[in-house]
């Protein structure tokens, strides 16, 4: 995505994996269905006290994500972070990209207890900033 567009961060939070990963493929679905944009997604949890990458995509394969962080894959690093800060037994399904992704997300999401929404001109350190707080809220 290019620095001039605005961006989205959508954070959905489940205390089941499960139900993370069932949103994130009907998040795919309509993907598939509609036009939804540039976007990149991972469910993150933590598997015996550690941080865990349980899924991720990108569409297209531009990589939205690490194109802000100047990485060719989507940042294990970042996600990692954002995992570590994940209370006990919580699990979230993480989406960035151009604000067009936001209603397949509030179609798609309807397992998360809780959702987390930014809307952003991101640079590298902004997209960092807002991940780890929407972890935290």
């Amino acid at each position: 995505m290019a620095d001039d567009k605005s961006t989205v961060l959508y954070v959905g939070m489940y205390d089941d994996k499960d139900l993370a990963l069932q949103d994130l493929e009907a998040f795919e679905q309509l993907r598939e269905e509609e036009v939804i944009g540039d976007y990149d997604a991972a469910v993150i949890d933590k598997e015996d006290g550690k941080a865990h990458i349980v899924k991720r995509v990108d569409h297209p394969r531009t990589r939205a994500i690490p194109e802000f962080f100047g990485h060719g894959d989507l940042p294990k690093k970042e996600l990692e972070e954002a995992a570590e800060e994940l209370p006990g037994g919580m699990v979230e399904l993480v989406v960035v990209g151009e604000p067009t992704v936001g209603k397949a997300f509030d179609k798609a999401v309807t397992r998360a207890a809780k959702v987390v929404k930014h809307d952003f001109n991101a640079t590298t350190d902004e997209l960092v900033k807002e991940l780890m707080k929407a972890t935290k809220e």
